[in-house]
C-alpha cells in the first residue's frame, strides 16, 4: 500500500486498487492506518482528549450517493447541475477521487457528536489532532489557506494517513501532500 498515493480532482484511484481494510471502533481503515489511528486515539485519551473516529473507508457506490445527494440539494435551490456540482466538489470529492475510498482518510469529531463539526478546528479535540497527528503518520489533509493547492475547502476534521517520516516532514514544513510530492519528488 502506497501511503503517499495522491488522490484528488485530477488523480483518480488507480484501476484495480483494493485497500487492505480492518475495523477500528466500527469504522473500516487501511490496516496500517488503523493501527496508527488506535495509537493516536489512545494518546489523545491519555492527554484528556476524547475523540471519535467518525468516518473512514467509503465504497465507490457510497461516495457516488453522497455526491449525487449534495448536487441534488443544491439543484433544489434553483442551481444548474454544473453550478451544483462545482459547489459540491469544493467540499466533497467525486467518486473515484475520494481519499476515503483508499481507507487512508479518517474524519474525526468530538466524542459526543454524530457528524462533522464546522468549528472542530477551534475545539480542544481539533487543536490536539492538528498539533499531534503527525506523530502517528497522519496529516491535516485540507488545511486553511491551502484550498488553492488541494482543491478542497478547509476541513479541520479530515486527516490522511501518509506514514512516518512523511507526516513529520509535512508538519514541520507546513506543506500539503501535493506540495510534498512536488518538492520532494517522491
Amino acid at each position: 500500500m502506497d501511503s503517499l498515493l495522491l488522490i484528488d480532482r485530477t488523480h483518480a484511484i488507480p484501476e484495480g486498487f483494493s485497500p487492505d481494510l480492518t475495523e477500528i471502533n466500527g469504522i473500516l481503515l487501511d490496516k496500517t492506518a488503523a493501527q496508527a489511528c488506535e495509537e493516536m486515539l489512545t494518546a489523545a485519551s491519555d492527554s484528556g482528549i476524547r475523540l471519535k473516529l467518525l468516518s473512514g473507508y467509503r465504497s465507490r457506490e457510497y461516495q457516488r450517493g453522497l455526491f449525487r445527494r449534495s448536487v441534488s440539494e443544491y439543484m433544489a435551490s434553483d442551481m444548474s447541475y454544473r453550478e451544483a456540482a462545482a459547489i459540491t466538489a469544493r467540499y466533497l470529492a467525486a467518486p473515484a477521487h475520494s481519499e476515503h475510498e483508499t481507507g487512508l482518510a479518517a474524519d474525526f469529531c468530538t466524542a459526543d457528536a454524530d457528524d462533522t463539526q464546522e468549528g472542530f478546528g477551534s475545539l480542544p479535540e481539533g487543536k490536539w489532532l492538528a498539533a499531534n497527528s503527525h506523530k502517528f503518520g497522519f496529516i491535516l489533509r485540507y488545511p486553511r489557506m491551502k484550498e488553492h493547492i488541494t482543491g478542497i475547502a478547509y476541513e479541520p476534521w479530515h486527516f490522511r494517513f501518509v506514514g512516518l517520516p512523511h507526516s513529520e516532514r509535512m508538519f514541520a514544513s507546513g506543506i500539503t501532500l501535493e506540495e510534498y510530492l512536488y518538492y520532494y519528488e517522491i
